[in-house]
């Protein structure tokens, strides 16, 4: 087996490293904290990034692109995807803003198993999220301008990014959905949005 797939627990009586292999996308066994939810959720969630990593290498051509035209996408994505993010932000229920998760503990300790969640007041995912955004839009109009863009066109990008947000509110609006797919319609617009600028 390869190394890096080995499970990252040793044991306590010879110091040896576990022989068994890692759950996919996680550090260790199941027998050491890999079948915890919160570990299992981890390594999905690594997993899915180290797939969307992997693809991200192999698809694309080259394309010949003004870097002006490439900023201005670039603003325009990344408005609508601040705004989609406000909009969330917007929709959160009173306290969520401010507590959440913290930390959570797995695996085993000198009594056993250990599956603790920690919370704590912090701020939101979204509310991160949503300033990471705004910064990198403030990062993108500033090089445009340095670029020597005009500051109508990044205007322009701007409003772009505004009317995709306007329209996937409208078409989320006129399919009726349910809270359960309004759920993973907020999860997954942001993603398409920032594939879409990447």
């Amino acid at each position: 087996m390869d190394d890096s797939r080995r499970c990252r627990a040793t044991s306590k009586q010879s110091g040896n490293r576990c022989r068994k292999p890692a759950i996919i996308g996680g550090t260790v066994c199941k027998i050491h904290g890999g079948g915890s939810l919160a570990v299992k959720a981890a390594a999905a969630r690594r997993a899915q990034e180290d797939e969307a990593r992997r693809q991200l290498a192999t698809l694309g051509q080259p394309e010949a692109i003004d870097p002006a035209e490439a900023l201005l996408q670039l603003i325009g994505w990344k408005y609508g995807e601040v705004k989609w993010l406000r909009a969330r932000v917007q929709d959160l229920p009173d306290g969520d803003l401010t507590w959440g998760l913290a930390q959570t503990d797995v695996g085993l300790g000198p009594e056993g198993p250990i599956d603790k969640v920690t919370e704590k007041s912090s701020p939101s995912v979204w509310w991160v999220l949503l300033r990471e955004a705004e910064d990198q839009l403030a990062d993108y109009a500033a090089r445009a301008l340095r670029a020597g863009v005009d500051e109508r066109k990044v205007r322009m990008a701007e409003h772009q990014g505004l009317m995709v947000h306007a329209v996937m509110m409208a078409v989320f609006n006129r399919l009726a959905l349910t809270p359960e797919q309004w759920v993973m319609a907020r999860a997954a617009a942001p993603e398409e949005l920032r594939r879409l600028a990447g």
